[in-house]
């Protein structure tokens, strides 16, 4: 009986009231922490309906010299008076004296190859910083705390148990202009789902012998788009094959307990695809905290993890097109920064996985909000290891 939960779960959901007590067995912890949850009348499986990373806002304590600029604006400030005003009433002269903006040699392409470029700087905040972060226990808090440092590899390797997930990627992106809540990041935060170019599955099932709450939590990338309402917003109980590829079927094991999930460290990939962008995201040691509303069984909270530094250069600094070539050029214009500024902060930052031999951090601490409503997902039901 038991043995069958992922797979029913996963297919069927349980929007059912008597399912979770067929499938789960009359007493025991989980249907008791699925009830909690108001997962009774609900569905198991989710679909991801927002996926964005935390940015908190900067003020003028937090980036003292200002925001950072982009190539138009860096190079109009080289610009006389008169030059200057000539350029801003026609844009064009601006995007001619750049050119090119997509290069067909990315050996030449400072977003595609920016540690063959200078380092011309970029501000990040360096002071301490009440913001969200996830705490070892899964919880989250916003504790005032100083910017986080690449530790020793023995350091790094002996707090898992300990380790608090900073978001240090937001330190980097802070005095960025298209960064801020009302900025160009934002604005388009959930465009890649609702255009149907990133679609996120998650399943919860029993997990097997197992009587304390205890689950297998699976987050899946999906080829199929969502269903958006009239309403512009994700339809719930759509159903939703996942991906085929087994690169980016995660399964982690978790715990809900009094409506809250949360899982153990595991390792993250996920088709990360957004108008031009043709990526994946690559998250080490990721953890999901996620609060299960009882009236509607919908589903929110955050993920935090590590963001590999060579998966981040591909997806936010070159920012790899459907076409093959980089887009970074102008997303870095258009946001307010330069592809080598962002490449060096972000190592300077890095404040995860240091390398044994170098002592240099390859990822940087991340967070995410996750909002999710019930889904139908098909295809889903692997186990997590023990």
């Amino acid at each position: 009986m038991r043995r069958g939960i992922g797979r029913a779960l996963g297919l069927l959901g349980l929007y059912c009231g008597v399912s979770v007590l067929a499938y789960a067995g009359s007493g025991s912890a989980y249907a008791a922490s699925i009830a909690d949850a108001g997962l009774t009348n609900r569905a198991s499986g989710y679909l991801i309906t927002e996926f964005r990373l935390v940015t908190p806002g900067a003020g003028p304590e937090d980036c003292p010299d200002g925001f950072n600029e982009g190539y138009s604006q860096r190079f109009l400030a080289t610009l006389s008076p008169t030059e200057r005003e000539a350029h801003e009433q026609d844009p064009r002269l601006v995007q001619q004296a750049l050119a090119p903006w997509y290069y067909d040699d990315p050996d030449q392409d400072p977003c595609a190859n920016p540690a063959a470029f200078p380092d011309p700087g970029m501000h990040t905040i360096e002071r301490p910083l009440a913001m969200p972060r996830m705490e070892p226990d899964g919880s989250m808090s916003e504790r005032e705390l100083p910017p986080a440092r690449c530790p020793s590899p023995d350091v790094f390797a002996g707090q898992v148990e300990q380790r608090t997930i900073d978001n240090q990627y937001w330190r980097v992106m802070g005095c960025v202009r298209g960064y801020q809540p009302t900025g160009l990041a934002a604005a388009f935060a959930d465009s890649a789902i609702l255009d149907g170019s990133m679609t996120i599955l998650l399943s919860v099932a029993e997990r097997e012998r197992s009587d304390d709450g205890a689950v297998d939590v699976g987050i899946y990338s999906s080829h199929q788009p969502v269903t958006v309402g009239t309403d512009g917003k994700p339809l719930p109980f759509a159903s939703l094959s996942v991906a085929e590829e087994a690169r980016y079927h995660n399964v982690a094991r978790g715990q809900l307990r009094n409506g809250v999930l949360t899982t153990d460290y595991f390792d993250l990939r996920i088709i990360q695809a957004a108008q031009r962008l043709d990526s994946e995201l690559y998250l080490r040691d990721a953890r999901l905290r996620l609060e299960m509303d009882p009236g509607t069984g919908r589903a929110s909270g955050y993920l935090a993890g590590y963001w590999d530094l060579a998966s981040l250069a591909h997806a936010a600094i070159r920012i790899q097109d459907r076409t093959g070539r980089s887009s970074g050029k102008p997303a870095a214009d258009a946001h307010g920064y330069t592809c080598p500024g962002k490449y060096y902060a972000v190592h300077r930052l890095a404040d995860g996985h240091p390398d044994p031999d170098t002592g240099n951090c390859n990822s940087i601490s991340v967070l995410y909000s996750v909002r999710a409503v019930p889904a139908f997902v098909l295809g889903a039901g692997m186990q997590a290891p023990l």
